[in-house]
């Protein structure tokens, strides 16, 4: 099968992107899929959560370059390769518009290499968002339920859009909105998440991901969250997270 590529994306920080980028890619390496990573954040944590280094090599920014000519992506694992984040990334948002499509131009150049491809976008927007979602096949939204996240929720909505209408990427598909760090005793988050379902409908995912502390854990021993679970609530939290990654996985075609 031909690459086919998939950002995590949200407008908002902090709602758990990576997490969840970092868990797909888990999740993929284990039904046998050929992974490349790309970390388009600034911050790194995809970066960091698969001790990538960034010193030499292939790495994000040049992504963006008119003549990209195709270099080793960094192997991390069996089957598991990443481009890592750089400095230089802050500085893409500065150029010009005529670069968003560079990287989907030098994402081809490996499409028999890998099968899918996960990309962690930038938690605002501005070119590099923008590039990830122009070459991007497919795009899911992690969020947690709030009144900031559900007005970066709603830019995003827009910028798909934007994709979409102005020649950017009129192929692009919304896997949809996956609700985070959900805390199921809160009467004013599950009214959140109510008032998420009346605005967007089908376009929320079945499955949700609450608050649990084996998740941090999972993040802090950069493991998925479903490695040798201990306890009720860990196990709880893997089967939750399984269930996630596998709808998001299951609607890449």
């Amino acid at each position: 099968m031909n690459m086919k590529i998939i950002s995590g994306a949200n407008q908002k920080g902090g709602v758990g992107k990576s997490t969840f980028v970092a868990h797909l890619a888990y999740r993929a390496l284990e039904k046998g899929l050929r992974v490349l990573l790309v970390d388009m954040d600034k911050q790194g944590s995809l970066s960091l959560t698969f001790n990538a280094s960034n010193k030499s090599g292939l790495v994000a920014s040049m992504l963006f370059s008119d003549d990209f000519v195709k270099q080793p992506a960094q192997k991390v694992a069996e089957n598991l390769f990443i481009i890592p984040a750089d400095n230089k990334l802050l500085a893409i948002d500065k150029a010009e518009n005529t670069v968003i499509r560079n990287p989907a131009k030098a994402l081809k150049q490996y499409g028999n290499d890998f099968d899918i491809c996960i990309i962690d976008t930038p938690p605002l927007l501005g070119i590099r968002l923008m590039s990830s979602l122009a070459a991007s096949d497919y795009v899911v939204t992690p969020v947690s339920i709030g009144l900031y996240e559900m007005a970066g929720v709603a830019d995003l909505i827009q910028t798909i859009h934007v994709i979409r209408t102005q020649g950017f990427n009129p192929k692009l598909k919304h896997i949809g909105i996956l609700p985070m760090k959900t805390n199921n005793r809160s009467t004013r988050e599950q009214a959140g998440l109510q008032e998420l379902k009346a605005s967007y409908g089908d376009v929320i995912l079945n499955e949700s991901l609450p608050e649990r502390a084996a998740v941090k854990n999972a993040v802090d021993e950069k493991v998925a969250v479903w490695h040798k679970p201990r306890g009720g609530s860990h196990q709880k939290a893997a089967k939750e997270w399984i269930a996630a990654c596998d709808a998001v996985l299951a609607r890449i075609k």
